[in-house]
């Protein structure tokens, strides 16, 4: 087999564009990518939806942390429909509107009422004298796309970890079916790190002894945990662990069973 030869369709790589592993956007640790011939333009193309899905749940953490977005632009929130968050000159700047009718946010931009959409926050103000909070909760990992983009940081980790001719494997086919066109189900267990700074870090894969790999990633303060063996052979095991380790908080399988 040719060695440019793209991880997910298989076909040829023509060598130009490199695929940064985890988004840029979130900040990639330097030289954390594969190169054009080993994911090529198309998909690199094609696939940049995903990256976005993993970036939009990461959106208020990596603005807070001052994460620049692609190509070093300003960190800023702007895919809330109701919020927009930018850097001022004072520092992070947030504009909520929970009115019925657009208004003008602090950087002058047009601001979309709350109509509940998915990416809407309901928010909540209270002031005690000078002191004013607004609280919101924000759903994490949902997003069907959400997983499927974390399913690719893993799968692209091995190709980085153990070598593209690895991952071009038949053995991945339904993990690369999963990320590519979204069919058939994918699991990934999740769960807090010890501490709550800003961190991104790939470890290498664990190898099991029937010859099956698992990842094991950060995102922020989220760590995650992929299979990526062809049935999710060791899914169950892992959350048996986690159970035992960690008891029935601290932890959860996407998608969430409803």
């Amino acid at each position: 087999m040719s060695s440019d030869i793209c991880i997910w369709c298989l076909q040829h790589a023509d060598g130009k564009d490199e695929e940064h592993i985890i988004p840029e956007a979130l900040g990639c640790p330097p030289g954390f990518v594969l190169p054009g011939t080993v994911v090529c333009r198309k998909c690199n193309n094609g696939l940049a939806d995903l990256d976005s899905a993993v970036i939009d749940e990461f959106d208020f953490r990596a603005f807070m942390a001052g994460v620049p977005r692609k190509k070093g632009r300003p960190p800023a929130v702007r895919s809330r429909g109701n919020v927009v968050g930018t850097i001022e000159k004072d520092g992070p700047a947030i504009s909520f509107n929970m009115d019925p009718v657009p208004v003008t946010a602090h950087d002058g931009s047009r601001l979309a009422p709350y109509r509940g959409s998915k990416r809407d926050i309901r928010a909540t103000f209270t002031h005690d004298g000078n002191l004013a909070r607004i609280s919101f909760d924000v759903p994490f990992g949902q997003n069907r796309k959400f997983l499927r983009g974390i399913t690719k940081i893993a799968f692209s980790s091995l190709a980085y970890f153990l070598g593209a001719q690895l991952a071009r494997s038949p053995a991945f086919f339904s993990v690369r079916r999963f990320v590519k066109h979204g069919e058939g189900d994918r699991h990934v267990l999740i769960t807090s790190s010890d501490d709550n700074h800003y961190s991104n870090c790939v470890w290498p894969p664990y190898i099991s002894p029937s010859g099956d790999y698992t990842v094991t990633f950060r995102l922020a303060s989220i760590k995650f945990l992929v299979d990526l063996s062809e049935e999710e052979s060791y899914i169950r095991t892992f959350q048996a662990t986690a159970q035992k380790c960690l008891g029935e908080k601290n932890w959860c399988i996407l998608p969430v069973e409803a």
